[in-house]
């Protein structure tokens, strides 16, 4: 096995770590299916209940995912893991839906900023897209929960960062914790300053983008304090 490090980490470990560097190194991309235990242990040079116990590792980390009859295969989205803040048993939902603003108050006006000076055509017309879409969803009387969700994400890949592109998880989180606090409801104000949003980024203005933000998150906090007085 080459470059393979022989010390006092554990030997499955170790393994996993490998199969990890060889993905990368291999070019697999998510669904992907990743060679068998057979065959990793000739690639490896490892015995074979080593690299069934490097898999199971990797599975735990929600890196690889084995389809029964089919094969193990590199998941969609490689090390993301559900509640990855542990936060499913707090209690107090609406303290936590307050809570996740406050986090996003730190996050997301940053990455209105960033997406103002980052963003492509594609990117404009895409998170433009997505905006036009919350208000259908408004218009026709369904939930714009996955639209808005998908505008946040559009504002996120706008930054071109790959660890902003990663803290989605936390943000998508907040979203759905605000939604099921006001019952999916979304104020005037707030649409006025997503479409806000949409026009700084599309003008390149960062300044503006990043205070339309805030003063949104605002906006929304102070809907999750009415509705939890």
């Amino acid at each position: 096995m080459d470059d393979f490090v022989y010390d006092s980490y554990p030997l499955s470990n170790r393994v996993a770590d490998y199969l990890i560097k060889w993905i990368k190194e291999h070019g697999l991309q998510p669904g992907d299916k990743i060679p068998t235990e057979l065959e990793l242990t000739s690639i490896l040079g490892m015995g074979r209940s080593s690299v069934r116990e490097a898999l199971t590792i990797l599975k735990s980390r929600n890196i690889v995912e084995v389809h029964r009859g089919c094969g193990t295969f590199l998941c969609q989205a490689p090390g993301s893991v559900e509640d990855p803040l542990g936060l499913t048993f707090v209690k107090d939902r609406a303290k936590l839906a307050m809570d996740w603003g406050t986090v996003r108050m730190i996050i997301e006006p940053a990455i209105a900023e960033l997406a103002a000076i980052h963003a492509t055509e594609e990117d404009v017309r895409r998170i433009i897209y997505w905006n036009d879409q919350v208000d259908a969803d408004i218009a026709k009387g369904v939930s714009h929960l996955e639209s808005d969700i998908e505008f946040h994400h559009a504002l996120s890949d706008a930054c071109n960062n790959v660890v902003i592109s990663k803290l989605m998880p936390i943000i998508t989180e907040g979203i759905r914790q605000f939604m099921s606090v006001t019952n999916d409801a979304s104020s005037r104000d707030a649409r006025i300053l997503h479409h806000q949003i949409c026009d700084a980024i599309a003008k390149h203005n960062a300044a503006e983008a990043k205070k339309a933000m805030e003063e949104l998150l605002c906006v929304n906090q102070e809907r999750l304090r009415q509705e939890n007085q």
